[in-house]
């Protein structure tokens, strides 16, 4: 897959039915309250300049998930609908919950936009899931997994699914990737220098690990690799979009950090157009 994702860059636009809200209670869901306001703000960037799952990685879910347009699909954490969209269709409905109001009205205008009312948004931490939602025929997470208290979360999830219903968690991992490149060092270099203080969030477990030591059986793992092209103002956008260099904390400072992106990457390429390398994992396992 050979992208640019820039101001060109066409991004996937689907379906929506209401966002409830939850009330949120309790020692545990108050400790991971706080991250919650990360995304704050980002939903336009996220929506925006986030690539895509691949099409490569959406069919392997189809097919090791056996989807066939019926049942139910719940995605945690779903922000403005990056996996949950292209998911939809194998579904007979499709529930996203997040704890961000930015990311849901978002996905909220897409809905609207198009009056296709397939899918339902909610407003609630994960970790408040129950069996008021019903029963699901799949249970997803993209890119943020590694936010919520996971061994909880996957026991609430193994109860909402269906005998034989599977779990997908999948990801694609930052745009600075390892590092590796030129440009991707150039990058962190100024962000390290605008945002020091930032949090990172790491868990020491991987994910493949929680799910392997939970209820769930049979777990599959994968990686599909692709590339794509970035812009300057994609890559600009892309670190907006992100928990650790909101656009809102710099403030009146935001052109000047622009700036010393555009100027550092300039000076590797005069031509503005960088190649992103591309991983999307997936993490699958069965009830």
């Amino acid at each position: 897959m050979h992208l640019l994702i820039g101001k060109k860059f066409s991004f996937h636009t689907n379906v929506c039915m209401r966002i409830e809200s939850h009330e949120k209670t309790g020692d545990k869901v108050k400790e991971i309250m706080q991250t919650h306001g990360l995304y704050d703000g980002a939903a336009y960037y996220y929506l925006k300049y986030r690539g895509q799952y691949s099409d490569r990685l959406i069919d392997t879910l189809a097919n090791k998930c056996h989807l066939n347009g019926e049942g139910r699909l719940l995605d945690l954490g779903c922000g403005t609908g990056k996996l949950t969209f292209p998911l939809a269709h194998f579904f007979e409905e499709t529930v996203g919950i997040d704890v961000s109001s930015d990311m849901l009205k978002s996905a909220q205008s897409q809905c609207e936009l198009l009056n296709i009312k397939k899918m339902k948004w909610m407003k609630m931490p994960s970790e408040k899931i129950s069996p008021a939602l019903g029963s699901f025929r799949m249970i997803t997470a993209g890119d943020a997994f590694h936010w919520m208290d996971r061994e909880h979360v996957l026991k609430l999830s193994y109860d909402l699914l269906e005998e034989g219903g599977a779990l997908a968690l999948v990801g694609q991992g930052h745009i600075l990737g390892d590092r590796s490149l030129e440009w991707q060092k150039a990058v962190q270099h100024v962000v390290d220098k605008w945002f020091p203080n930032r949090n990172r969030r790491i868990n020491a477990v991987r994910h493949e690990h929680i799910v392997a030591q939970s209820s769930f059986h049979s777990l599959l793992t994968g990686q599909i690799h692709s590339e794509r092209e970035r812009d300057i103002p994609s890559i600009i956008g892309y670190l907006y979009s992100t928990s650790t260099c909101r656009k809102t904390q710099l403030g009146k400072e935001a052109p000047q950090f622009e700036k010393e992106i555009y100027d550092v990457l300039k000076t590797i390429d005069s031509s503005g157009i960088f190649r992103e390398p591309v991983t999307d994992y997936y993490i699958i396992a069965y009830k």
